[in-house]
């Protein structure tokens, strides 16, 4: 028994090895020299349609009197050949050696849709959020959307209207501030580059209460950017953030005014 065993074990390794022989030689036969090819095939790198910077300063004093200011900015960006997605996020912080005088945040969000038969306008709907440590409410949330119109973007240069509608709102200020106040919106975005190094930027959104147009927030952002190093996409920037209120909530004041200098980095 163990000899038939072995007989057919032996019958069986035999075929199988004649059959891989024979497989192998088949391939040897159809696989021409210079076929096989040890070289790496890279994929394509696929670019994020998403851009962005950093920006952050820091100024201090000691001796006499201790002082320290912080600013961090980010922007992110989303362009395609339908949508366009820009996102803003800001702090700001400054003490002195009694206390501290500056703690707010500020950030925005706003997408808008192209029109496929006519790109250069487009519908867009907004977000914005602001804190502030020392105002006596919580927080702002302000919810808004209309049309954009693109006037023009060259190489050098760029221009955007938009037009709107929407609502703010203080929650947590005192009755009867924590409502939704109806608002419009008549904003701008503008861009223009001196040289290959020296960029102005400057963008204003007005928001007039609908029912009383001397009730009103402004929010103003401007500045001017030189490109310390352009492979690394490094900028000194200097800039000035606004935001008036001309009814600010009993104890607030009007302005909350932001400027400096930071450097960015883009990515």
């Amino acid at each position: 028994m163990r000899v038939i065993f072995f007989t057919v074990f032996l019958c069986f390794g035999s075929a199988l090895s004649l059959s891989s022989w024979a497989t192998a030689s088949q391939l040897d036969y159809e696989f021409e020299e210079g076929v096989f090819s040890d070289e790496v095939i890279e994929e394509p790198i696929v670019e994020s349609p998403w851009t962005g910077t950093f920006a952050s300063g820091l100024n201090g004093k000691s001796g006499n009197s201790d002082n320290l200011d912080i600013n961090m900015t980010l922007n992110l960006a989303r362009d395609t050949d339908f949508t366009n997605t820009t996102l803003l996020a800001s702090y700001f912080y400054a003490s002195n050696e009694v206390a501290t005088v500056t703690d707010r945040v500020f950030a925005q969000g706003r997408r808008e849709r192209k029109f496929s038969n006519y790109p250069k306008l487009s519908i867009y709907h907004q977000t914005a959020y602001e804190w502030d440590r020392f105002k006596n409410f919580d927080y702002r949330i302000a919810l808004h959307g209309g049309l954009g119109y693109e006037v023009y973007k060259l190489d050098d240069r760029f221009l955007k209207l938009r037009f709107g509608a929407g609502a703010s709102r203080e929650v947590g200020a005192p009755a009867p501030g924590d409502e939704w106040i109806p608002e419009l919106q008549f904003g701008t975005d503008w861009e223009r580059n001196l040289t290959d190094r020296v960029r102005l930027y400057a963008t204003l959104d007005f928001y007039p209460n609908v029912n009383d147009f001397a009730d009103y927030r402004l929010n103003t952002l401007g500045g001017v950017e030189y490109t310390l190093n352009e492979e690394r996409d490094i900028n000194f920037r200097l800039f000035a953030f606004n935001r008036y209120d001309s009814t600010p909530a009993p104890g607030n004041t009007e302005n909350d005014l932001d400027y400096g200098m930071a450097l960015s980095l883009g990515f």
